[in-house]
């Protein structure tokens, strides 16, 4: 249920962005060497690409505030994260699931996607690793449960694991945010020990 409900509302926000980008931007490296031009052009045309922000499906109506991509890889330990996108969103949900479960239709956070895959498939690494802060001091800290993609032994592997995680804000206005950290907890081995360094990425809106 809830992977439905992470395709229903995110999907059309990716096809979005992926149509404001030629075909090469498929390539990582092809990618930088386009984002410039890209910026310019939509200064260059006025475009605030407003058309591809908001989203009414039937869980609701969304709104993608602002967006940064290909925020970098990290490593620690045996264990790699690539934060492919972190975007800040406003929205009312008007699923009954959906709100049975957050008690509350409106709602203001900040979705981050990654890319996970480790050396070491015997390390403890979950949701729980994962904190944010954003720049109006407001700290969550741990992604929403019902609306995050599980992450759990049973799954870390070498290959790229790509998981979505929502982080619901109580006090912040996402209209206000300009920068957030995300914190990552070094993953943990079988004795409950640290076998890396803990991650910190800020992303300035």
């Amino acid at each position: 249920m809830k992977r439905i409900i992470f395709i229903t509302i995110f999907l059309p926000f990716l096809i979005a962005a992926c149509s404001n980008s030629d075909s090469s931007a498929n390539d990582p490296q092809t990618h930088e060497e386009t984002t410039e031009q890209r910026e310019n052009d939509d200064k260059d045309n006025g475009n605030d690409n407003q058309q591809d922000k908001v989203v009414e499906n039937s869980q609701g109506t969304f709104e993608m505030v602002d967006l940064e991509r290909d925020l970098g890889t990290f490593e620690s330990g045996p264990l790699t994260i690539q934060v492919s996108d972190v975007s800040l969103i406003s929205g009312t949900y008007t699923d009954e699931t959906v709100i049975q479960n957050l008690e509350k239709e409106d709602v203001e956070y900040v979705s981050i996607g990654t890319k996970i895959s480790t050396r070491n498939e015997d390390i403890l690494f979950t949701r729980n690793h994962l904190s944010l802060t954003t720049g109006a001091g407001e700290e969550v800290l741990s992604p929403n449960e019902f609306m995050s993609d599980d992450l759990s032994k049973d799954i870390l592997s070498e290959t790229d694991l790509i998981r979505v995680f929502t982080f619901f804000l109580e006090g912040s206005n996402v209209e206000e945010i300009d920068e957030v950290t995300l914190h990552i907890q070094s993953p943990l081995n079988s004795e409950g020990e640290p076998v890396g360094e803990d991650i910190v990425v800020d992303v300035t809106f």
